[in-house]
């Protein structure tokens, strides 16, 4: 029999996953509460118990998730450069194009940039995407070629909401400009171990 310390982690996971599947599906503007104790199949006040003030307390705890997933799917490879890490992301990006962790990630960082209350909660968590992911210090500039990259990294999350997404369009379109690059002498070994780490379950079910 699951302890209340085992059912309270099975609740609060449950609920997690289903603000980064409604997220992905629905968008910010149209989640609720309701929605994610539907989804998750839990009671509005088993979601206010773990998360007080609903939204405020819960996305940062969804933020802080879905970076750490990915921070420790680089820290598992072991050292890498900043312009490993990007051709990592991006040929992720193009092995699976309908990932969920970026566009869930841009769309609370777009919703917190016009709620003080919000930032207050995923802000710093944020701030520290650039060194945990990237491996970047925000004091240090970035060399052109990485930091080109980085746009086209968050251009394709960006290109989720046009109207005219597809997602072959977006594997071609990644694979036209990778061709054009060179790609780190190391990036066929680690991608490999980089690819073969899971992503959340609620991202690839």
């Amino acid at each position: 029999m699951a302890t209340q310390i085992e059912r309270s982690s099975a609740t609060q996971t449950r609920l997690i996953d289903a603000t980064i599947s409604l997220l992905d599906e629905l968008g910010y503007a149209r989640l609720s509460e309701t929605r994610i104790c539907e989804r998750a199949g839990v009671s509005r006040g088993a979601l206010r118990h773990h998360f007080p003030s609903g939204r405020y307390d819960l996305l940062p705890v969804v933020v802080e998730r879905l970076v750490a997933a990915e921070e420790a799917r680089f820290i598992a490879l072991g050292p890498l450069t900043p312009l490993e890490r990007v051709h990592l992301m991006l040929h992720s990006t193009l092995a699976y194009p309908e990932h969920s962790t970026s566009v869930a990630l841009l769309q609370i960082w777009m919703a917190a940039r016009g709620d003080a209350k919000l930032y207050d909660g995923v802000g710093p968590i944020f701030d520290s995407v650039l060194p945990r992911l990237f491996g970047l210090d925000a004091k240090m500039p970035s060399d052109p070629q990485t930091l080109a990259l980085r746009f086209l990294l968050h251009g394709a999350a960006l290109h989720r909401f046009n109207a005219d997404f597809d997602v072959d369009n977006l594997r071609a379109a990644l694979r036209w400009i990778l061709a054009l690059v060179e790609q780190p002498t190391s990036f066929v070994e680690h991608f490999g171990a980089f690819a073969a780490r899971p992503v959340l379950e609620t991202e690839s079910a």
